[in-house]
């Protein structure tokens, strides 16, 4: 009976753990080193849980449009702080400017830290890695 008790417990030990390891830590996937400013077209907006994305059209250095995918944190985070899926979704076709740190990978993915939209308003919608001032956050 002991050790069915302890096989037990041990299960619904590595099972409560389960969602902990399901999650990734930021420096896992992006490069808090090389962040970036990019400015262009917002094009696109997924808004779920765990995180929202936006999409941005950026004009590569060859001069055609590059597409970047760039991770933002919760809806309910963004909502509390004014960012609403309403706000986005005004903005589309309209040029943003937002501050990125690249995925690891290169392909065209990042984590957003802070953007301004076309109110030219500084929203922060991501981690503070580099740990800039108020004063440091513009475009």
């Amino acid at each position: 009976m002991r050790i069915k008790l302890g096989l037990l417990m041990a299960t619904l030990a590595l099972l409560s753990a389960a969602p902990a390891f399901a999650h990734h830590g930021f420096g896992v996937e992006y490069d808090g080193s090389k962040c970036m400013d990019l400015k262009g077209t917002l094009t696109g907006l997924t808004w779920e849980n765990p995180h929202a994305y936006f999409d941005m059209d950026v004009k590569a250095a060859d001069g055609k449009n590059v597409t970047w995918h760039v991770e933002m944190v919760t809806p309910n985070a963004l909502k509390r702080t004014g960012s609403t899926k309403q706000v986005f979704e005004e903005n589309f076709g309209k040029t943003i400017n937002a501050r990125v740190c690249p995925a690891k990978g290169g392909e065209n993915r990042g984590a957003a830290t802070y953007l301004a939209l076309s109110d030219g308003l500084i929203r922060l919608v991501g981690q503070q890695v580099e740990r800039r001032s108020d004063a440091e956050k513009h475009f």
